[in-house]
C-alpha cells in the first residue's frame, strides 16, 4: 500500500492528495490557494482549461441553490443582507450575483466557487444542476454547508436514500432570519476535506452503475471487461448508499469516472441520476476523465449538459467509451512519480478495503481469511456456498478461481451474469410447457451453455499450450471445428453470449407448439450437434492431462425478489445443478475431475431443502458468522496490509481506537451493531475512521464512534427498505412504521405499528417474518439476551417456535436511526 502523496507530472491528472497539501502550503506562504489557478484538464475543454480567471474578489460565502421554487429561493435571497449585517467585513453572495453575460454559465460557477471560503447550498429539493455543483465544490477540497426548509416537504426521502450529504450536517431553517443565524454559528465550523487518496493505478476506473440492468448496461461492463483497464464499481443493487467518504475517496484516486444514468421513465431513475450527477461534478473537479452515459437522448440539465454522451442502442456504446479508455491508457502510459515528504498520519493509513469484493480482487489475496467454509468449497466438498447479501459469498468466488486459475493443469470457469437474462425465457418459453418439459428445456438449455463455455474457454486460452505437443494440437482443433466460428460472440462476454442464446431461442419460438416430446427439445435449444462438441471437450481435457475442471457461478439469484422466488426460478437453479452433474459424469469418465459451485441466498437455498426431491442432493456450506474471533481476524489483517504493522488484534485495536463506549469494549460495541456479516463490520469500522480522520483526531474517539453509528444506522435503514421493496412496494415503508418505537414491542404492538402504515392485517404474519428474516427484528430473551435471525441460521421457523415465550426487538443497528426509546 502506498504511504505517501506521489504528484503524477504528465498532460493531465495531478494526484489529488499531493495537490491538497501543496495547496495547504501554498496557502500559507502567498494566501492564494492551488485552485486559484485554472486546472492542467477540464473535461468542457477536453484539454487544459481555457478560461482566465483575472482577479476576482474572494467571498466568504457563496450561496447556491435553484430558482424553484421561488418561496426558497427568495428567502435564501433575504437572508443574504442579514448576514452582511451580523458579519460586518464579511462579503456574502449569490449565484445571481455573478455576471454569466457571455460565458458559459457553469464556468462563471466553478470560478466562483475556487474564490470563495464556504459553499452554502440549498437541498431543500432535489435538483441535479446543485447536485452537481455540490459535488464539484467537494471535488476542489471547498467546505460545503447544505441548508434546507424543514417547512417545504419534498424529495427528503431520496436524500436520505442518497446518503451523500448526511456527513456535512445540515442547517434548517423556516425563514431568513433563521438562516442568517444558523450559517453565522457555522462560518468557521465547516472543514474541507483533508483525506486525499493517491491514485490508483492498479485500479484506474472507477463505474457507477445503474440499479437496471438493462442491454445497455451489460454491453458497458463487457466493453469494459474487455478494454484491458481494470475498474472498481459502486452498484446500487449490492450497496444502496454510497458514503460521502467513500463516494470521494473513489473518485479522487481514480484516472477515470464513467457514470450510467438512466432513462427517466424508469423507476428509481431520479435517485440514481442524482447521484451520478453529484459524483461526476466531483470528478470533474478532481480533474478526472469523466463520461456520462445517458440511456436515451433526453434533455440535460444546463451545468453538465454538454458533456453527457447519449446512446439510443446498445451497440453505440463502445464509441462512445474509446476516447476515455484511450486517454486514460495514455496517462498511465506516460505517467511518471515525483515523491513528495508528505507522510500520512497513522490512522489516515489504515485502508479496510473496498466493501464489494469485486473491487479488491488483487488485496483480497493478501487479507482474505480461509475460513473453514472456504476450505470446505476450495477442496471440492461443497456445490452450493449459501448466504446472505454481504456474507462474503463473492470473496469466497474469487479466492477459489485464484487458488486454480494460475496454473496450467487446471481449468477454471468464473461466470457471473451482469443481466436478468432469464426473464425472457421464464415469461416467453417456460410458461408455456408443460412442468415435465419446462424442466427438460431448461436442463438442455445449461448442458448447452456451459459445453459452449467451457468450448469457449479451451478455443480463447488453450491455443499457446495445445501447439506444444502434436496429440494436444490435434485434439484442441477438433474442439474449434466443433465450437464452430462466430466473431461477434466469440468477442463477446459471457452475459452477452447468454443473452444470445436466450435471444436465439426465443427466434425459434414457434417451434414450441411442436414439442411432444424430450427428442424435440435439441431443435429448440441446439443450434448444433452437441454430441461431437461434447466427445471433443472430453478427449482434449483428457490429452491435455488437465487435473481437473471448476465451474464457479454467481449472481444466478441476483434480482430474485427475496423470500418470494417462484418455482420456475427454483426450476431454474435445479436445472443448471442437474446440467453440472451430467458434465460431471462426463468428464469423469475420462479421469477428469469436475467441481461446480454455485453461490446463492439463503431464502433461495431454504427453496431447495424443502423440496423433498433436492433434499440432501447438494452439498452445501453455509456463511453464518458467529464467532466474533474471525471478525477480528479480518479487521487484523487488512490493518497490517495498509500500515505494515504485523501485530496481535489486542495490541492494533487500541493502537487506533478508543478502548470501550459507554463501558462497552468498542469493538463488540460494533460488531453488536451490525448484522454479523464481513460487509457491516467493514462499513462501521471504516465510517468510524473516516469520521476521526475528518475531525483531525490522532485515534477514533468514543465520540467518532457515535457520530459513525448515525450514519452506519441510517445506510442500515435503507438498505433494509430496498430489499422490502423488492419484495412488494407496498412493505418499502414498514421500518418507519418503528421510528421512535420502545425496543421491546408484544406482538400486539407490532401489529399496531403495521396497522399504522397501511398493511393489511391478513399480512400482518408475512411482513414480521420477513422482518425476522432480514434481522430487523430479534426475539428479546433478557436485557443479556437478543436472538437474531443469524444465530438460527435465518430458520424463521425455529426461530419464531420460541416467540410463544418472549417478546419482540429491534436490532441495535436500527436504533439510532428510527430514534427509538432504550428500555428504562
Amino acid at each position: 500500500m502506498c504511504t505517501s502523496w506521489y504528484i503524477i507530472v504528465s498532460s493531465g491528472i495531478i494526484d489529488t492528495g499531493a495537490m491538497a497539501k501543496h495547496k495547504t502550503n501554498k496557502s500559507k506562504q502567498s494566501g492564494i490557494p492551488l485552485i486559484a489557478e485554472p486546472p492542467n484538464f477540464c473535461e468542457y475543454a477536453g484539454a487544459a482549461c481555457d478560461q482566465t480567471f483575472g482577479n476576482p474578489t474572494m467571498s466568504d460565502g457563496l450561496f447556491a441553490y435553484p430558482s424553484e421554487p421561488e418561496i426558497i429561493a427568495s428567502t435564501i435571497e433575504e437572508s443574504i443582507p442579514k448576514l452582511r449585517s451580523q458579519t460586518e467585513g464579511r462579503l456574502w453572495v449569490s449565484w445571481k450575483d455573478l455576471d454569466t453575460s457571455g460565458q458559459i454559465i457553469f464556468c462563471k460557477i466553478c470560478t466562483a466557487f475556487r474564490f470563495t471560503k464556504l459553499v452554502i447550498a440549498d437541498v431543500t429539493t432535489l435538483n441535479f444542476n446543485l447536485l452537481f455543483e455540490i459535488g464539484y465544490a467537494l471535488g476542489l477540497g471547498q467546505p460545503v454547508l447544505p441548508i434546507r426548509d424543514t417547512s417545504y416537504i419534498q424529495d427528503h426521502k431520496i436524500f436520505d436514500e442518497l446518503g451523500l450529504l448526511d456527513t456535512l450536517g445540515y442547517i434548517d431553517f423556516q425563514n431568513s432570519t433563521s438562516l442568517a443565524e444558523g450559517v453565522t454559528k457555522r462560518i468557521d465550523d465547516t472543514p474541507p476535506f483533508h483525506q486525499y487518496p493517491s491514485l490508483n493505478t492498479e485500479l484506474p476506473l472507477f463505474i457507477v452503475k445503474s440499479h437496471i440492468q438493462s442491454e445497455g448496461m451489460i454491453k458497458l461492463m463487457s466493453v469494459l471487461k474487455k478494454s484491458g483497464l481494470r475498474f472498481r464499481t459502486f452498484d446500487p443493487r449490492e450497496v444502496s448508499r454510497l458514503s460521502l467518504h467513500e463516494a470521494f475517496k473513489q473518485v479522487c484516486s481514480s484516472y477515470g469516472v464513467i457514470a450510467h444514468l438512466v432513462a427517466p421513465g424508469r423507476v428509481g431513475a431520479l435517485a440514481h441520476n442524482s447521484r451520478c450527477a453529484f459524483l461526476a461534478g466531483m470528478s470533474m473537479a478532481a480533474g478526472r476523465f469523466t463520461l456520462m452515459l445517458q440511456e436515451t437522448e433526453v434533455p440535460q440539465p444546463i451545468d453538465y449538459r454538454d458533456v453527457v454522451k447519449s446512446y439510443s442502442r446498445a451497440s453505440n456504446i463502445p464509441d462512445l467509451l474509446v476516447p476515455l479508455i484511450k486517454s486514460v491508457v495514455e496517462m498511465l502510459q506516460e505517467r511518471r512519480f515525483i515523491a513528495t515528504a508528505l507522510p500520512l498520519r497513522q490512522l489516515e493509513k489504515i485502508d479496510l478495503g473496498d466493501l464489494a469484493a469485486e473491487n479488491e480482487i488483487g488485496a483480497l489475496r493478501t487479507y482474505f481469511v480461509p475460513t473453514g467454509q472456504y476450505n470446505e468449497a476450495k477442496r471440492g466438498h461443497a456445490r452450493l456456498v449459501v448466504g446472505r447479501k454481504g456474507a462474503g459469498k463473492t470473496a469466497i468466488f474469487y479466492s477459489v478461481r485464484n487458488a486454480y486459475k494460475p496454473s496450467k493443469d487446471h481449468m477454471v470457469l468464473d461466470l457471473k451474469p451482469e443481466g436478468h437474462q432469464f426473464t425472457k425465457l421464464r415469461e416467453t418459453i417456460l410458461q408455456e410447457l408443460s412442468p415435465g418439459l419446462r424442466q427438460h428445456v431448461m436442463t438442455a438449455f445449461w448442458n448447452y451453455l456451459l459445453l459452449m463455455e467451457i468450448a469457449h474457454k479451451i478455443v480463447k486460452e488453450e491455443e499457446r499450450y495445445a501447439y506444444r505437443d502434436y496429440d494436444v494440437k490435434d485434439a484442441y482443433e477438433r474442439v474449434v471445428t466443433a465450437y464452430g466460428g462466430n466473431g461477434q460472440l466469440e468477442e463477446a462476454d459471457f452475459s452477452e453470449r447468454l443473452l444470445r442464446l436466450v435471444d436465439d431461442i426465443l427466434a425459434r419460438r414457434k417451434d414450441i407448439a411442436k414439442i411432444a416430446s424430450t427428442a424435440d427439445v435439441t431443435q429448440l435449444v441446439y443450434k448444433q450437434d452437441i454430441s461431437p462438441l461434447s466427445a471433443t471437450i472430453s478427449d482434449y481435457l483428457k490429452v491435455s492431462r488437465k487435473e481437473d475442471v471448476w465451474l464457479l457461478f454467481d449472481n444466478l439469484d441476483k434480482g430474485w425478489p427475496v423470500t418470494c422466488a417462484t418455482p420456475e426460478d427454483i426450476m431454474i437453479l435445479r436445472c443448471l445443478l442437474e446440467a453440472t452433474r451430467k458434465i460431471q459424469r462426463q468428464f469423469e469418465s475420462r479421469n477428469v475431475d469436475f467441481h461446480a459451485i454455485v453461490f446463492i441466498r439463503n431464502d433461495i437455498y431454504q427453496h431447495l431443502v424443502v423440496d423433498p426431491a433436492d433434499r440432501g442432493k447438494e452439498t452445501a456450506v453455509l456463511l453464518d458468522w458467529n464467532d466474533p474471533e474471525v471478525f477480528k481476524e479480518i479487521i487484523r489483517r487488512r490493518i497490517i496490509y495498509s500500515t505494515q504493522l504485523e501485530q496481535p488484534f489486542d495490541i492494533l485495536w487500541p493502537h487506533f481506537f478508543e478502548t470501550h463506549i459507554n463501558g462497552e469494549e468498542s469493538f463488540s460495541y460494533i460488531l453488536n451493531r451490525t448484522l454479523m456479516r464481513p460487509r457491516e463490520i467493514l462499513h462501521f469500522t471504516r465510517e468510524s475512521i473516516d469520521t476521526a480522520v475528518n475531525r483531525g483526531h490522532e485515534i477514533v474517539t468514543q465520540a467518532d464512534i457515535l457520530k459513525a453509528e448515525q450514519t452506519y444506522s441510517c445506510d442500515l435503514l435503507v438498505d433494509l427498505t430496498y430489499d422490502l421493496k423488492d419484495v412488494s412496494p407496498d412493505y418499502a415503508d414498514i421500518p418507519y412504521a418503528f421510528i421512535g418505537s420502545k425496543v421491546v414491542l408484544s406482538k400486539d404492538e407490532v401489529k399496531k405499528r403495521l396497522a399504522d402504515v397501511k398493511i393489511p392485517s391478513n399480512r400482518f404474519e408475512n411482513a414480521i417474518e420477513l422482518l425476522l428474516w432480514f434481522g430487523f427484528f430479534g426475539i428479546y430473551v433478557s436485557e443479556d439476551e437478543e436472538r437474531y435471525s443469524y444465530k438460527f441460521q435465518h430458520d424463521i421457523k425455529t426461530m419464531q417456535s420460541t416467540l410463544k415465550y418472549f417478546a419482540y426487538c429491534i436490532h441495535p443497528g436500527f436504533r439510532k436511526a428510527l430514534s427509538c426509546q432504550e428500555s428504562s
